[in-house]
């Protein structure tokens, strides 16, 4: 686990995971591994722009917003090859994709948001 990661965002992530998973045992539609992608991406999203905002934080204004540019278009990227790649080989998992993605952004900015209400920095 990495310094970035905190023990309750790696918990939520888990517990969102097994909910998932959960769902998909109840109901028997396994188009929703998708959603358990989407949840992972949307949380690995928001926990890499927390690791980067928090690395320019001391930076000069410049310096800063080039490193934040860089990163918003690699985490765009990433977020991409993993919508065209579920698009290419199961297509079936786009929408649950769709739903687990927006999911883990708001699960783990909540986390991320009490954390910095809590302790300030971060």
């Amino acid at each position: 686990m990495a310094l970035w990661m905190t023990k309750s965002n790696f918990i939520l992530l888990l517990v969102g995971t097994s909910l998932i998973l959960m769902g998909i045992a109840v109901t028997g539609n396994a188009n929703l591994f998708g959603a358990i992608l989407g949840y992972g991406f949307g949380f690995l999203y928001t926990v890499l722009l927390h690791r980067d905002t928090l690395r320019s934080v001391d930076d000069e204004v410049f310096v800063a917003v080039n490193r934040m540019r860089r990163s918003f278009f690699a985490r765009l990227g990433m977020v991409t090859l993993a919508v065209v790649a579920v698009g290419r080989f199961q297509p079936d998992w786009l929408f649950p994709l769709a739903l687990g993605i927006p999911l883990g952004l708001v699960v783990s900015l909540i986390t991320s948001l009490k954390q910095i209400t809590k302790y300030g920095k971060g």
